[in-house]
């Protein structure tokens, strides 16, 4: 790509709003160098791939020269933002969040390289700021303007209650603008979701307040989860950095159809081109499942360094079975009393269908026999059944 295409693609692909696109576009074809910031509280130590997708982002700046500010709301986290929540949030210690700081860390260095950017923690000013200094910032904002906010409507509609101190939540997060920006002498563009508009629109108006130059923003849609509900830590629609190659390929080749598209252009790098060509294939009548191994494919190298391969052993979930003081080295188990044991056949039906229709294996081998009898050791046996089932068994 010529530095025209790696620009548009830098300001359309998965990006909903840009104030002001004008300026920033003029600013990116001129080969200025920006400082673009990037804010995030850790809530809890759980990164999935939709914690991802601002990182892909970023990394398309770093690849373009730019200068990288990520800030952790330490402070904030303590709070916690309660933009999507009908009810308070529970109260964090700064030792809870720090360690949180760390396993993010942790993840991000997945996709962009983190030697190269500038870590800030928003306790670094929040501590400091007294009483007399909070009255000053929330001058700039009116209760009916908090109120504005959906979830502060709804709430307060149905009686539900709102402190204070989840008022002062978003003028804490505002205040970071203004903290970095002094920093520097400026910053340029800040990222979020859509979720973190009306923060960031928040966080011009403050700067605009103390006379500083108003940075830009993007926004772009969160990551959908995998079954067309909003993507959650606590939910099973949720992809975990940390899930095994195995557990990320079952979740994605299990994606909604209707979200091909969508993971390819926010879980991915790839460019708008490359995801007009998904789209044109399943227009094109293509079976969704190739084009979701393709999507797994890409997306468990980028984590784990490369595809997933169900006959690789390190991908193969481990059980072990307990005998209690049984000194045997070796022990001898009916195969449908293993299956059983193990989760995969939970009634004889179960297990006589297996084995007619040649779904079971033992170390590879294809079993017909109902009676066959599985030698186990404190050496793996590794039992398979269909396309989604393996374990390595061992005493």
């Amino acid at each position: 790509m010529n530095i025209e295409q790696e620009i548009q693609n830098l300001l359309e692909k998965g990006v909903s709003n840009i104030i002001d696109r004008t300026n920033l576009e003029k600013r990116l074809l001129a080969w200025e160098k920006l400082r673009v910031k990037f804010g995030i509280d850790p809530t809890a130590a759980k990164v999935h791939l939709g914690h991802m997708v601002p990182f892909l982002k970023l990394k398309q700046f770093q690849k373009l020269g730019h200068e990288i500010v990520l800030l952790f709301g330490d402070a904030t986290a303590q709070v916690g933002d309660t933009r999507d929540k009908d009810a308070e949030r529970p109260m964090l210690t700064r030792e809870e969040t720090r360690k949180n700081c760390e396993v993010f860390l942790q993840k991000f260095s997945k996709v962009i390289d983190i030697s190269k950017i500038n870590i800030y923690y928003n306790s670094e000013w929040l501590d400091a700021v007294n009483f007399a200094w909070v009255g000053e910032l929330s001058k700039n904002f009116s209760v009916a303007e908090m109120l504005d906010r959906d979830n502060f409507s709804r709430r307060y509609n149905e009686w539900k209650r709102i402190s204070l101190q989840e008022f002062l939540y978003p003028i804490m997060q505002w205040y970071d603008s203004v903290a970095i920006a002094r920093k520097y002498g400026s910053c340029d563009l800040e990222l979020g979701g859509n979720d973190q508009y009306f923060n960031l629109l928040a966080g011009r108006t403050l700067m605009n307040a103390f006379g500083m130059p108003k940075q830009d923003i993007m926004t772009f849609d969160l990551l959908i989860g995998t079954d067309g509900k909003k993507m959650s830590k606590t939910s099973p629609n949720c992809i975990l950095i940390d899930d095994t190659p195995f557990d990320m390929y079952q979740k994605l080749i299990n994606v909604e159809d209707s979200l091909i598209v969508h993971y390819f252009t926010f879980a991915t790098e790839a460019t708008l081109d490359e995801v007009t060509a998904i789209e044109q294939r399943l227009k094109d009548g293509e079976h969704p499942n190739i084009l979701k191994k393709e999507l797994a494919d890409i997306v468990i190298t980028m984590y784990h360094g490369k595809p997933y391969n169900p006959n690789d052993v390190e991908n193969i979930e481990k059980y072990f079975l307990n005998w209690g003081d049984s000194k045997w080295w070796i022990i001898e188990i009916g195969l449908v009393t293993l299956l059983n044991e193990i989760g995969f056949c939970k009634t004889w039906g179960d297990f006589r269908n297996a084995i007619s229709g040649k779904s079971i294996k033992v170390n590879w081998e294809v079993i017909n026999d109902i009676k066959y009898i599985v030698k186990i050791s404190s050496e793996w046996t590794l039992i398979q059944m269909g396309k989604k089932k393996a374990k390595r068994v061992f005493l």
